[in-house]
């Protein structure tokens, strides 16, 4: 039974992985507003506006193993805390016109959840529904969560109604974050590599590149990029099986500090797919439990990983 659990919880994370890329990635071409032009510009501001945006043709040369700039603003904190995405990404419009890449990153953050997440429940195709109807919907489909609908919906509303036209294309920010050096982006552009590979068939390059800006983002040694690296396939080129380092990395994250305690949101992203949570279980528990027998394999290749991390030896990672 051990082993029954271990293997369904590898394929529902294999499939919430793969249908995370799509949903994030696949339909890059519906956006909250076209601004896209032939030059190839960073977003916009309306006429409004007087702070023109940073145009970045080429980051600065930066060495690998020097984190980027610390940001004085908390703007992950802030986004979590956020009731409307729509006031959010507009009070990080100066930072991210001025160049500042967290605050690039976040806005990108707020767009990519609106237009995935109030997609998927609210807006699909010619259909849109208003909370009630949302609701309902979501309630004939595994997995449902009548908290995470209402939180979508009350954090993306007025930021889907009004188009986002003054905020830019989400794509761009995450360009513009990621070519200035801001790991989580740089992970996050790894991604959409990985599923621009898939749809035109140029497997090979897109996953050199993947690999490239992957590679950039885990010299920084942060458990958030280590948690990014792991909910992706970046870690099957790495020593041991694919399915077993998946979730190695999910640990290792956890061990360097990522928060996988049982009110954290690693711990509910797992839990929608499985309906075995318990309240006091931690990412870790989920592991146990599903493992059985071999957690303690899978525990010393995490161990093993961050060793490799902090001896800065990529080569055996797969980096």
């Amino acid at each position: 039974m051990r082993r029954v659990g271990w293997i369904v919880l590898i394929a529902v994370e294999l499939c919430a992985v793969a249908a995370a890329l799509w949903w994030r990635f696949g339909e890059e071409q519906v956006q909250l507003a076209d601004v896209s032009n032939s030059t190839g510009s960073p977003p916009a501001a309306t006429a409004s506006e007087v702070a023109p945006v940073v145009r970045q043709e080429s980051a600065p040369a930066q060495s690998p193993d020097i984190p980027p700039r610390v940001e004085g603003e908390d703007y992950a904190a802030q986004l979590r805390a956020a009731s409307d995405y729509l006031e959010f990404a507009r009070s990080l419009l100066p930072a991210a016109r001025a160049g500042d890449h967290a605050a690039q990153f976040n806005i990108s953050r707020a767009l990519d959840y609106c237009a995935v997440d109030y997609r998927f429940y609210v807006d699909r195709g010619a259909t849109h529904r208003n909370l009630d109807d949302a609701l309902k919907w979501a309630a004939s489909h595994w997995p449902y969560d009548s908290e995470r609908v209402r939180l979508v919906y009350d954090r993306c509303h007025s930021l889907m109604e009004s188009e986002g036209k003054d905020l830019g294309e989400r794509g761009e920010w995450l360009r513009l974050a990621s070519d200035g050096g801001y790991p989580l982006a740089q992970v996050m552009a790894a991604k959409r590599q990985q599923l621009k590979g898939v749809s035109t068939g140029d497997d090979a390059a897109k996953d050199k590149e993947s690999r490239r800006l992957a590679s950039m983002a885990i010299r920084k040694r942060d458990p958030q990029v280590i948690w990014e690296i792991a909910d992706s396939q970046l870690t099957s080129g790495a020593q041991g099986e694919a399915n077993s380092d998946e979730l190695a990395w999910f640990l290792a994250a956890c061990q360097r500090g990522f928060d996988c305690s049982p009110q954290s949101d690693s711990v509910s992203a797992f839990c929608r797919y499985d309906p075995n949570c318990q309240p006091y279980e931690s990412v870790a528990d989920l592991f146990r439990r599903a493992r059985g027998d071999d957690f303690p394999e899978l525990e010393a290749r995490a161990r093993w990983i961050n060793e490799k991390i902090d001896a800065g030896d990529w080569e055996a990672l797969g980096f």
